[in-house]
């Protein structure tokens, strides 16, 4: 940096203290003040809701997969007929109702409780893709 020796005359250099010094009060105040200005809402989440049964929306075109039951003893129905034997038998009686569909048409809701091993809910999952 240039520095001007002698003479009496007006310096027109850039004094930047004054400058700093504001934009430090600001970054102050603004650090202050943000915090206080996020807001919360408060929010209840509503009770759970029971479910009304589908027993009538279900049409035989339709097939819905359940898994139900405790951990030790799962059973798999098939639009609430249960089927014995699963999941070996699963595969066996969707190829069967899936015979004469159009591709669009071969689909399979697929449900299971919260009790049911992880395991067993895959395998019925593999035997019915």
């Amino acid at each position: 940096m240039a520095m001007k020796v002698g003479g009496s005359g007006v310096t027109s250099d850039i004094n930047i203290t004054p400058f700093v010094d504001i934009v430090l009060v600001l970054l102050i105040i603004f650090m202050v003040i943000t915090p206080m200005l996020s807001r919360t809402l408060d929010l209840s989440v509503p009770p759970k809701a029971e479910a009304e049964t589908v027993q009538d929306v279900i049409t035989k075109e339709q097939l819905i997969m359940t898994v139900r039951g405790p951990a030790d003893s799962p059973r798999v129905f098939l639009n609430q007929e249960e089927l014995v034997g699963a999941p070996e038998s699963v595969k066996e009686r969707i190829e069967a109702l899936m015979v004469g569909r159009p591709p669009s048409e071969k689909v399979v809701f697929f449900q299971a409780e919260n009790e049911v091993p992880y395991n067993y809910v895959i395998q019925v999952i593999d035997m019915i893709r």
